[in-house]
């Protein structure tokens, strides 16, 4: 025997576990059914307070009650301390399954497009209810045809894939399940063709989900997921059961189990006969022996292990004075007792010819159905049997009956199709094993495993061999630092399993937030012991397990990146932790289409997520590579080796029957065969390698996120590097599939494409907009672009290598606006000037080029970032737009099928393409803006050179247009209403008579006029001004302003400049170009006085005024004349009442307009319009009093104000004695008597105090000669007054 560790003793003898002859009453239990009613659940809040003593699947727990029953059947439980609790692992017939060999065949995972674990198992396990929450009344159960019609109802609406009830059907071979739920009635296999099958729930982005669970790449046994999880108090223990009972709560509690009745009759005439043969004796039957007096089986066993172990001690079970275990079948007395591995083979041969022989053990079926109901508190059973594939009755029995009325001959009749069949349990009839007696044996077995599974961190095998009674315990975590292969290998694939389990806990059941943290950190620790394991036998000489350890190492990962793990996000309450969990099943599920995954988790958790996938997949590519040489080696020598057939069939046509060539072809076929076993070899670790740079793909993204937030510019521009190359790793990963079922994943690869690019873009944009970057980031423009180039460098690739119409073409594609201007923007052409589409050259380019690089280091910086972030956005906007039509495709192929069922709302697609449209439209906006300002500062500094003034204007409306196609697409309002704004701007610039040098005269006009049709485009985009009052302000007053302008502009390019009225009847204009004049100008007036701007309607009246004043002389009749004057004196009446009573620095304006108004009324004969154009121009004299001249010195004006206003005094001055003169004329010719002298007076006042002001010694100052102006018009005021 091989030395074995023992638990409670310090030799290497195994602990021996045999049966007693004696027994005595546990406490707490009054009643044969002491499993339902002795052992009432406690509340779910007692059990959420205290730790549990036991987890585990059903199957261990099961195989734990039904030890003394199932002697023919080896038990192996694999037990695991963790902090306390025993983590259980069914083993089933083989308790050490073989270490990998060197050189194995790695076969291609089961196909993660047929079945969806996580979706599948939500879609069919019942809403979990734990026995804490409470039994069912007995008015439920009496409502036995209500809960028969339900089950009905349920049996003939949908189709159960139930699990069989003979426990013979479970010794399958769980190597072909990998883990997966047994009812995938809802899986639905995805076709060959492109169409996406999407699982109802699943989102587009979250299409990574598909991919393989990384045990799947792995040829171990898998742990399978329950329905459900259970909790269940036994006695004092607290246990956490996952359940495979089919358990329908709702409206009735009921279980449901399908099996065979054929197969079950068959088993109870087994069982019949084995009775009349004295070969099965019942537990009950044998305690009634033992208190005879007759020895039993156990009582032999117990003196033969106490004669051959004196040195190893007895197992006393705590408080239950030595009650040990009950057996009731004998086992051959051939059979050696002891020995865990020794005999395997002689032992399975036996074991093989018992399940011949009994075709199932009726025992273990009724105990198996009892132990589901009792662990899941169900008060019933509905038994449907099945006959050639159909269901052809059901029974109900209550769950107290089931141990004496489930195997009786009137239960398994199937006389009555979907019918009540009454079970009345006949007095004399004894049940198959008596739950008090298994009761008693599974306390005392779980208490021995509490008692000496105490070591933490350590890992139990509980085995009891086939036809044998004993049961031995051995500690697999001494034995295996002995270094032998088998036990390293076990304790490596136990710990890989226990961490899947643990995982699954996390996954899918609600637990307080510090158990579930005990259950992540034991399940990361089991991970790494899985991996240092697998590393010693690595370095013992044997398999390097690749595979297998980037399976642990893409788990490893995954511990950290769950969105619901408490000890992975930020702190939350247990409530939100447990409304997470019913929402997110899934390990890998994003937040939203516009961002890759794991939103909630920690830095600290992404950084050792990275790692571990790095780290599998360094230990793949290695691998990968040898295989891809054995594949081309294998291509090659098959090529040849058909050219060599070829010839020499041509030399031998005659013998057909030849030996030789037979064999030629037989060796043909097996280099045909294990290529093609190489072939999907690759395929298979291609997959594995794809998943892991999948999920580093998006953990990288989400690290970049992270810097971006925080300033970190270095690990920002590590970050996207990583990303880029991992995006180019996993495209040709993705090309070794030679399966057409891709298209899922090639989509999601183009979604993390869009991610990156997006970030990207983020990044040059953030810098462009925040000086942080420069101050904590420690970065500049140049380290900005230079990275994006790297990403773009990295997802290049030799395109005369491929076909064009590859899928994986798109990381080739240059970005739209790299294409709309002929590759004058892109990364590597960032100056922002362009000529496509203008009349430019490549020197008036290189010009405005050289202009923009003498800008400052960070305005030129800037501007170059901000190019390469439009180029970023639209990029990624190039590959969404791609991922929309191809889902877009997907669904209308689905409904020309008829199988549609891309059931994902395009909604939040569309609402993270607007969002990057807006971002890249602002990008482009600030950019026209940039070069907006830099042409500004060109023509004002004297030495302009227009054609390359006329480039950069160009090159600023090409990135407005851009920004605001981008604008238009997302349906962006109030940004849309913002660009045409600059946009006007510009053509307000372009109306400049030093850009018309070969334009047409009315070049001026047709710029203005287009100015103005953006902003009224701007308002019809808006639609009203409630939608955004703002914005709709603005362009409003924008829209006047250019309407003022333009009406102006016509006004001068027609009539000339001045107040001069227009006296020829030639220059008249016609009604059609009055009205081009006269409208702009009102409709500016109209938004003026509709905004109470009562400055800028004072200047549109004036300048009507000045139109009227132009034209009133030139009109075809008197009533136009009469009709222009009028309007003329309105609007000069207008804008002299506000002038006049305007806030200082409106001084000139009102002297100028005052002039223009005295000129009109001079213009009229009679002396009342001269006398109103002499008040006119006395109206100014406060304009040039002491005053003003002190306001105009607080405002800071400049000396040109003071020029202007010495002007203008002057001029007022000269038009006053000019009016007083002809007033005087006036006068004399009227009155020839010379008595009136009014005007006569007025005139000698003026001239005597003007005589006055010129004696007086004035300072050589504007502000002295103005105050001397103010006095001389104050004389003449007062005397005209008095007058």
């Amino acid at each position: 025997m091989t030395s074995r560790a023992v638990v409670s003793s310090s030799t290497p003898k195994p602990q021996v576990f045999t049966g007693a002859t004696t027994t005595t009453a546990v406490k707490g239990t009054n009643n044969d059914h002491n499993l339902e009613s002795g052992n009432a659940a406690a509340s779910a809040s007692e059990l959420n307070s205290t730790s549990l003593d036991f987890i585990g699947p059903s199957e261990a727990v099961k195989s734990l009650f039904s030890a003394p029953y199932n002697t023919d059947k080896a038990i192996n439980v694999a037990v695991h301390n963790m902090e306390g609790t025993l983590l259980l692992d069914s083993l089933g017939e083989d308790a050490l399954p073989a270490p990998q060999r060197r050189g194995r065949r790695r076969p291609r995972p089961s196909s993660f497009d047929k079945c969806n674990r996580h979706s599948t198992m939500e879609q069919q396990s019942p809403p979990l209810m734990t026995q804490e929450e409470g039994g069912l009344g007995n008015d439920q159960r009496g409502s036995s045809r209500n809960t028969l019609a339900t089950v009905t109802s349920m049996l003939k609406e949908t189709s159960l894939l139930v699990r069989p009830m003979l426990t013979s059907s479970f010794e399958e071979d769980e190597e072909e399940n990998f883990g997966c739920l047994e009812n995938t009635s809802n899986c639905q296999p995805t076709s060959n063709d492109t169409l996406l099958q999407l699982l109802p729930g699943e989102s587009v982005s979250d299409l990574s989900r598909r991919l393989p669970a990384p045990e799947n790449y792995t040829k171990i046994p898998l742990p399978t997921v329950p329905r459900e999880y259970l909790k269940w108090k036994f006695h004092d223990l607290h246990l956490l059961v996952g359940s495979e009972a089919l358990i329908y709560r709702d409206p009735h509690t009921v279980a449901v189990r399908l099996a065979d009745a054929d197969d079950l009759r068959k088993a109870l005439a087994n069982h019949e006969e084995k009775v009349r043969r004295g070969d099965f004796i019942a537990d009950h039957q044998m305690a009634r022996l033992q208190q005879q007096g007759k020895p039993s089986y156990a009582q032999a066993l117990d003196q033969q292990v106490t004669k051959n172990a004196t040195s190893a001690p007895y197992f006393l079970a705590p408080d239950y004075d030595r009650v040990q275990l009950q057996t009731c079948i004998v086992p051959s007395s051939t059979t050696p007792l002891g020995g865990l591995l020794s005999g395997r083979a002689q032992n399975q041969q036996n074991h093989q010819a018992t399940l011949a022989n009994n075709n199932g053990n009726p025992v273990c079926t009724v105990l198996d159905a009892y132990l589901d109901n009792i662990i899941a508190n169900v008060p019933q059973l509905a038994l449907c049997l099945r006959e050639k594939g159909f269901i052809q009755s059901v029974k109900l029995l209550e769950t107290e009956d089931i141990p004496s009325s489930l195997m009786l001959t009137s239960t398994l009749e199937t006389t009555d199709s979907f019918s009540i069949s009454k079970i009345d349990t006949i007095a004399d009839e004894k049940p198959l094993f008596s739950p008090h007696i298994m009761d008693m044996n599974a306390t005392t077995l779980l208490g021995f495993l509490k008692t000496n599974c105490t070591r933490n961190n350590s890992t139990y095998l509980l085995q009891r061999e086939a036809g044998h009674s004993n049961i031995q315990l051995y500690d697999i975590s001494s034995i295996s630092a002995q270094r032998q292969r088998k036990w390293i290998w076990w304790l490596a694939m136990m710990s890989y399993r226990f961490a899947l389990r643990l995982r699954d806990l996390n996954t899918h059941l609600s637990e307080p937030p510090a158990r579930r943290r005990v259950f992540r950190s034991r399940q990361r620790s089991l991970l790494e012991n899985a991996l240092n394991l697998l590393d010693d036998l690595s370095d013992m000489g044997g398999s390097a397990n690749e595979t297998l350890c980037a399976a642990v190492c893409e788990s490893l990962a995954e511990s950290f990146l769950g969105g619901n793990i408490t000890n992975n996000v930020d702190a939350a309450s247990f409530e939100d932790q447990q409304q997470k969990v019913e929402k997110d099943s899934a390990l890998e599920r994003p937040a939203t289409i516009s961002s890759p995954p794991y939103a909630n988790v920690t830095v600290d958790a992404l950084n050792k997520a990275q790692d571990h996938l790095q780290i599998g997949i360094k230990k793949l590519l290695p691998l990968l590579e040898r295989i891809k040489a054995k594949v081309e080696g294998k291509s090659r020598h098959c090529k040849d080796h058909c050219n060599e057939g070829i010839e020499k069939n041509r030399t031998v046509v005659v013998k057909v029957s030849d030996d030789d060539s037979s064999s030629n072809s037989s060796n043909s076929d097996d280099d045909s065969i294990t290529h093609e076993g190489l072939s999907l070899e690759l395929q298979s670790i291609s997959l594995q390698l794809f998943s892991l740079h999948h999920k580093l793909i998006n953990v990288s993204l989400r690290l970049t996120e992270h810097h971006l937030s925080n300033y970190y510019s270095s690990s920002a521009m590590q970050a996207l590097r990583t990303s880029a190359r991992t995006i180019a790793g996993a495209i040709s990963m993705l090309r070794q599939q030679e399966s057409s079922d891709e298209a899922h994943l090639q989509l999601s690869l183009r979604y993390q494409f869009t991610w990156l690019w997006e970030h990207c873009g983020h990044f040059a944009r953030s810098f462009a907009a925040d000086d942080l970057w420069r101050e904590r980031g420690h970065a500049c423009g140049d380290d900005i672009i230079s990275v994006l180039r790297d990403v773009e460098n990295v997802l290049s690739v030799e395109t005369d290598r491929f076909h064009p119409d590859d899928w994986f073409n798109f990381v080739l594609s240059d970005a739209p606006i790299t294409d709309n201007t002929g590759g004058l923007v892109s990364l590597y052409e960032v100056s922002s000037i362009v000529e496509k589409e203008f009349a430019t050259t490549i020197a008036e380019v290189q010009k405005a080029t050289k202009v923009l690089d003498q800008q400052k280091l960070i305005q030129r910086d800037q501007r170059r970032v901000l190019v390469a972030a439009s180029v970023s956005y639209s990029r990624a906007i190039g590959i969404f737009e791609e991922i929309l039509r191809i889902e877009e495709n997907n669904s209308k192929k689905g409904n020309k099928d008829g199988n549609n069922t891309f059931t994902h709302d395009l909604s939040a697609s569309n609402d993270f393409l607007s969002l990057l449209r807006q971002r890249l439209g602002d990008s482009c906006n600030e950019i026209g803006k940039i070069l907006l300002r830099e042409l500004r500062h060109l023509m004002t500094s004297g030495n302009t050179d227009i054609p390359v003034a006329e480039t950069m204007l160009h090159s600023a409306q090409f990135w407005f247009n851009e920004g605001l196609q981008a604008f238009e697409l997302c349906n962006d309002l109030r940004n849309l209403a913002l660009l045409r704004c600059n946009l006007c701007q510009c053509w307000k610039i372009r109306a400049n008579a030093g850009f018309a040098s070969n334009a047409k005269s009315t070049h001026a006009e047709e710029c203005l006029q287009t100015a103005a049709n953006h902003l009224q485009k701007a308002h019809e985009a808006l639609g009203e001004r409630d939608v955004d009052q703002f914005t709709w302000d603005m362009v409003s007053q924008e829209l006047a302003a250019t309407f003022l302008v333009l009406g102006v502009r016509r006004r001068q390019s027609a009539l000339g400049g001045g107040a001069t009225p227009v006296v020829a009847q030639a220059l008249r204009l016609s009604p059609g170009q009055e009205r081009g004049i006269v409208e702009p100008m009102e409709q500016a007036l109209h938004i003026y006085e509709e905004y109470a701007n009562a400055h800028q309607a004072a200047a549109a009246n004036y300048q009507l005024a000045l139109f009227y004043t132009k034209v009133w002389t030139c009109q075809r009749d008197e009533a136009k004349t009469r009709e222009k004057l009028s309007a003329a004196f309105t609007n000069y009446a207008a804008a002299h009442a506000y002038f006049g009573r305007a806030p200082p620095g409106n001084e000139s304006t009102f002297v100028i307009l005052c002039l223009d108004l005295s000129n009109l009324y001079a213009a009229v004969s009679g002396e009342e319009f001269l006398t109103k154009a002499l008040s006119r121009c006395l109206d100014t004299t406060e304009c040039f009093s002491k005053r003003s001249i002190e306001a105009a010195r607080c405002r800071g004006d400049p000396a040109g104000w003071f020029e202007k206003m010495e002007t203008l005094a002057s001029s007022v001055e000269d038009r006053i004695f000019k009016l007083l003169v002809s007033l005087v004329k006036l006068e004399k010719e009227s009155d020839t008597a010379g008595l009136s002298t009014q005007y006569k007076d007025l005139y000698r006042t003026a001239l005597t105090s003007k005589m006055l002001i010129q004696k007086q010694k004035i300072a050589d100052d504007v502000a002295s000669r103005m105050a001397a102006s103010h006095e001389l018009l104050s004389v003449v005021k007062t005397a005209h007054l008095k007058s």
